[in-house]
C-alpha cells in the first residue's frame, strides 16, 4: 500500500516596495526559487516601478493602490517589506494585524524599542511571525545561539563613499572626495540605523541576535579602495570568540545593497515557503 504525497497549499505573497530588492525578490518566486509560492499582490509609491515590474512578471500581479488592499485580500499569507524603514514602521502592525506574516528588510527601523514592542504585541495576538533575514552578514545564528553569553560586541561595516552618498551620516563628505579610509560613525546601533538607514540595517539585525541596539558598538567606515562591502563582527563572552568576516560583491543595479542580502532574503523566504531540509536556526 503506497503513502499518499501531502499537496503543499500554494503560499500567496504581497510585496511593498518594487525596486531592486523587491524585483529580484519577485523574481526568484517566479521562477519558483523559493518554493510553493507566487506573488499575488505588488505595491510601490512609485506606480510606474510598479506597473513595469508586474509586466516583467506577467503572471497575473495585482498592483494595489494602497497597501490596505493587500491586506484586505484574504489569500495573501505573506507580505514581505522592500522599501524602507519609513514603510516598515508605517505598515509592520498592520500587516500583522491582519494576520499576515511579515519578512521585513528594512531591520533598521526595529532599534526603536517601542516600534519594536509594538510589533511583537500584534505578533503574538495573531499568532503572526515577523521574520528579519540575516542580510549582508552571516553569523547571526551563532550570535542569537551565545546571546545570553555575550559580553561585548563590535560591528565594523566598510563601504566605498558613493554607497554612502544620500545618507543623513555623510552629510559633511557629500562634496569632498575620500581619499584614504575615513571613519563616518563610531558609536552604538541605536544611531547607526538611523544615520545610515540604506546601509546599516546590518547593524540593527546585529544588535538584535546579541546585546541590543545600546550596547553594540557600530564603525561606519567610507573607503575609496575596499574590496566591497565589508562586514566584520567581532564578539567575545562567555561562549568563547567569534570573529566574521563577509567580503561583498554591491548589487550591480545598486550599490548600498550588497548581493548577498537579496541572496538572503530569498533563502529566507523559501525557508518560510517551501519544504524539506532546512539547515541552521
Amino acid at each position: 500500500m503506497g503513502t499518499s504525497k501531502k499537496k503543499r497549499r500554494m503560499v500567496a505573497i504581497g510585496i511593498i516596495g518594487c525596486g531592486t530588492m523587491g524585483s529580484e525578490v519577485a523574481t526568484a518566486v517566479a521562477e519558483g526559487r523559493v518554493g510553493n509560492a507566487k506573488v499575488s499582490a505588488i505595491y510601490d509609491q512609485d506606480m510606474s516601478r510598479a506597473n513595469i515590474l508586474a509586466r516583467v512578471l506577467a503572471d497575473h500581479v495585482k498592483v494595489v493602490l494602497e497597501v490596505q488592499d493587500m491586506l484586505d485580500d484574504p489569500g495573501i499569507s505573506v507580505v514581505v517589506e522592500c522599501a524602507s524603514q519609513q514603510a516598515a514602521r508605517e505598515y509592520g502592525v498592520p500587516i500583522l494585524e491582519a494576520g499576515k506574516d511579515m519578512l521585513m528588510i528594512s531591520s533598521g527601523a526595529l532599534v526603536d524599542q517601542k516600534l519594536f514592542r509594538s510589533l511583537s504585541k500584534a505578533a503574538d495576538k495573531t499568532n503572526c511571525q515577523l521574520l528579519v533575514p540575516s542580510g549582508a552578514l552571516g553569523g547571526i545564528d551563532a550570535l542569537r545561539a551565545a546571546r545570553g553569553y555575550i559580553d561585548e560586541i563590535t560591528l565594523v561595516s566598510t563601504k566605498r563613499p558613493k554607497a554612502f552618498s544620500g545618507a543623513p551620516g555623510f552629510a559633511q563628505w557629500e562634496d569632498e572626495e575620500i581619499k584614504k579610509p575615513t571613519v563616518l560613525y563610531d558609536g552604538p546601533a541605536s544611531d547607526a540605523a538611523s544615520l545610515f538607514p540604506a546601509n546599516i540595517n546590518v547593524a540593527a539585525t546585529v544588535s538584535l541576535a546579541g546585546l541590543g541596539p545600546d550596547l553594540t558598538k557600530v564603525r561606519v567606515v567610507a573607503d575609496p579602495e575596499s574590496p566591497g562591502n565589508v562586514h566584520e563582527v567581532h564578539a567575545k563572552g562567555g561562549f568563547g570568540e567569534a570573529r566574521i568576516k563577509l567580503i561583498n560583491r554591491p548589487h550591480e543595479r545598486n550599490p548600498k545593497t550588497s548581493l548577498l542580502a537579496v541572496l538572503s532574503v530569498i533563502e529566507t523566504l523559501r525557508t518560510l515557503c517551501g519544504s524539506g531540509l532546512r539547515i541552521g536556526t
